[in-house]
């Protein structure tokens, strides 16, 4: 009988699929577990992931027709057997069909939309055959006429003068290169009619050809790398002493480094996975963003060269797939890359490395909806190794599990060669003096700049807004000019010359009339990085001038080519939106100006104070990283809300106290779990009547005894797209109840919702909009 395999279907399933051998195919040479394979469902063909042998069918199947697997599309696999489990639990958690986990996890995989499969990138090398062979190992220290001499000897006959001096040039590069492979390519270049001799050569069985895999390499241009420090403070040696030992011990610990910004992190991150190598262990750092990987890249590439792959979206897809492939094959045994690099098939892990792990960014905000630093954690305890999650300001969530004994925590609270944090001063906007009202800025940020720029010394603004303006409003009626087809404000990008909808795309010439009454007297309001960049050049024409937002680094050579620019002085003041937000360390930044503190704190989400506390200390550890001190000034219409006031004394502990207090009365994370259960489609009745359908049926639910239910409502982004969004939140003390909830809905999910209204799970989400 022919082998049954599990295949999990790229395909909105909940179970798995058994299949057959291909037709055709020996019993001897089974699938291997994590190969891509085409297999009929329903009437059309699809992508599938093997996963292993299928169980045998049992009596009550034996009728059952089992269908071949139709085609094999690559014999090598994607992902070791060992990250099968890891796939299932996502699958079950995030409660979203295995199949189309894998195919998040595996992007270059190929895809039921697209038969494009990417393939490695080869060079012809030649080498010594059967007949050379002999010749060198006789006399080792022979040189590469005498080898030419001693094959034709072995021949008992002559080669052609062409074919000598092909052979010859063969062996004066083998001995040159210390007998390494000699490249045909290079070898043509030097005698370019040596194609047809070469071949020759190799049916004579005097040399050999194979392929040789290369990568595309991703570091090309990286910054320049900071020397590994001679001594090690006291503080990352105590946090090493801890960490090296975890790594030993084979066995799952969960460790919060909590250290202030500069004080050495990333040498701790290096030490560790050094320490995991010489183990014969494997490393995985993670790091929130792509911006940020590019960062610590040049680090780790200077540590471990070509032990290192990087695995995010910012390669182009022929660099993901060799670096993908690196890992596969054990060539790199450090893996580098934002939240999609917790699926790299790495094995035998020793450390898991999450940094800045408080970033939302972690988060998935669509289709699969995991979250990054999670599923570190989840991956650190399956191979049985340590994880440290790092940050200057850790999640509530993280800092809770510590205070409850669930993570073990890890001080570092004094900056490399004891520099002081800097000092922070508060502008209150509704009172400050403006001699420029039409400005961002106010009197004493303009005077620290301009004082900054005397110094010889470098300034960073920072605003969490990109475009020229936020929004556009009319003049005669006030109405805001909003996206056809989303219910957000149009931006201008006054650069590109249009209006920009930041969430679907949609594009709009800014000479646009008003929507409600039809005056032309439409204009721009709030601000953003591409009208702080304008006004700085306004106020200092004399200033070299960098912005760095999404519009400015289309790829991230040009991110790269920004950083060494201002690494190198030739910038004076550096502009930007997040992304500069953290990890930069630029020893000449004396002055970090917030520009508007105020951006988050009105959203509508129970972290908007976590989150403005994080974003303020993170800008703010900017400033002072070099011999001179420190300085940053915050620009806010709300000096005294307490995510400002601890950000300037630089107390988290104290901000973790007050967060607490307002979460825990309103049953918030971490004294609670939540999950959001978000309804779309095109028609707002048959939406809002499937979101109170839900709600109903949750309320009359046994277990809704032990939880909580918001809504339904509109969602805050009521419509994205086209589409109109409901939703309702559902709170509970206990994981186990929330996740039943959630199962009782998708086993009736044909009956409370309609076909032409998508519902979707958020869990544990980080986004409320």
């Amino acid at each position: 009988m022919d082998a049954l395999y599990e295949v999990a279907v790229d395909a909105p399933l909940t179970t798995t699929l058994t299949y057959r051998q291909p037709v055709g195919r020996t019993e001897i040479k089974k699938i291997p577990a994590g190969c891509c394979v085409r297999v009929p469902l329903g009437g059309r063909l699809a992508i599938g992931y093997v996963l292993g042998p299928a169980e045998p069918l049992t009596e009550g199947e034996q009728s059952f027709v089992v269908k071949p697997i139709v085609e094999v599309l690559a014999e090598t696999p994607f992902f070791p057997p060992n990250l099968i489990a890891f796939y299932r639990w996502i699958a079950n958690y995030y409660l979203h069909p295995i199949g189309e986990v894998l195919r998040t996890a595996l992007p270059l995989a190929p895809t039921s939309r697209s038969n494009r499969q990417l393939k490695a990138k080869t060079r012809l090398i030649l080498l010594p055959g059967p007949l050379l062979r002999p010749v060198i190992e006789a006399r080792p220290e022979i040189d590469g006429d005498e080898m030419v001499d001693g094959v034709e000897a072995s021949m008992q006959g002559s080669l052609k003068k062409s074919e000598r001096k092909a052979l010859a040039l063969f062996c004066g590069d083998l001995v040159r290169g210390n007998y390494q492979p000699v490249l045909r390519a290079l070898l043509l270049e030097r005698y370019p009619g040596a194609g047809s001799k070469l071949k020759h050569l190799v049916e004579l069985g005097i040399l050999e050809q194979s392929s040789q895999q290369i990568f595309r390499d991703p570091f090309e241009g990286l910054a320049e790398a900071h020397a590994a420090p001679d001594h090690l403070t006291a503080e990352q040696q105590q946090v090493l002493d801890i960490l090296l030992p975890a790594v030993d011990a084979r066995s799952f610990s969960p460790h919060l480094l909590f250290g202030v910004t500069g004080c050495g992190k990333t040498e701790v991150y290096l030490r560790a996975a050094q320490h995991a190598l010489a183990a014969n262990k494997t490393a995985l750092v993670l790091v929130p963003e792509i911006a940020l990987a590019s960062q610590l890249e040049a680090h780790f590439h200077a540590r471990f060269g070509s032990r290192l792959a990087l695995l995010h979206s910012g390669l182009g897809d022929g660099e993901r797939f060799d670096q993908w492939q690196k890992v596969l094959s054990g060539e790199a045994r450090v893996v580098l890359g934002a939240r999609s690099a917790v699926f790299a098939p790495l094995e035998h892990l020793g450390i898991v490395i999450v940094d800045e792990e408080h970033e939302p960014a972690y988060k998935q905000e669509d289709g699969l909806r995991y979250n990054g630093r999670d599923l570190a954690v989840l991956r650190a305890q399956m191979a049985g190794c340590p994880v440290v999650l790092g940050s200057a300001t850790p999640s509530v969530v993280s800092y809770h599990h510590c205070m409850q004994g669930k993570y073990r925590l890890l001080t570092m609270d004094k900056r490399v060669a004891e520099q002081p944090l800097p000092s922070v001063e508060i502008v209150d906007l509704a009172t400050a003096r403006r001699s420029r009202p039409e400005l961002a800025f106010s009197d004493q940020l303009i005077s620290a700049v301009a004082e900054t720029l005397e110094q010889g010394r470098q300034s960073l603004l920072f605003v969490n807004r990109r475009g020229f303006s936020s929004y556009m409003a009319c003049r005669d009626c006030g109405a805001i000019l909003q996206c056809r087809h989303c219910l957000v404000s149009m931006t201008l990008h006054r650069g590109q010359h249009t209006l920009l909808c930041h969430y679907c795309g949609f594009r709009q010439h800014p000479a646009a009339l008003c929507p409600a009454c039809g005056s032309a007297r439409v204009s721009g309001g709030g601000i953003g990085s591409e009208r702080i960049e304008e006004e700085v050049r306004q106020l200092f024409p004399e200033a070299r001038v960098a912005r760095l937002d999404s519009d400015t680094t289309g790829n991230r050579k040009h991110y790269q080519a920004t950083l060494r620019a201002m690494r190198s002085g030739q910038v004076d003041i550096l502009v930007g939106t997040q992304m500069i937000a953290k990890g930069l360390h630029f020893p000449r930044i004396t002055l970090v100006g917030v520009v508007w503190a105020d951006t988050g704190l009105g959203m509508p989400d129970y972290k908007a104070a976590e989150r403005t506390f994080a974003l303020l200390s993170q800008v703010t550890g900017r400033a002072g990283r070099g011999s001179d001190p420190g300085r940053v000034i915050i620009q806010t219409y709300q000096p005294h809300h307490y995510s400002i006031a601890l950000a300037r004394q630089h107390d988290y502990r104290g901000f973790y106290q007050q967060e607490i207090a307002v979460r825990q009365p309103l049953s918030y994370p971490p004294f609670s779990r939540l999950v959001i259960i978000r309804f779309s489609g095109r028609k707002e009745e048959r939406v809002e009547q499937t979101a109170v359908r839900v709600g109903q049926f949750l309320c009359g639910h046994s277990l809704m005894k032990k939880s909580d239910i918001l809504g339904p409502t509109p969602a805050p982004l009521g419509k994205l797209k086209d589409t109109i969004r409901w939703q309702l939140m559902v709170k509970s003390r206990s994981p186990a109840a929330l996740h039943a909830l959630c199962e009782a809905v998708l086993a009736e999910r044909k009956k409370l919702c309609p076909h032409d209204v998508a519902v979707g799970f958020d869990i544990d989400p980080e986004n409320m909009m």
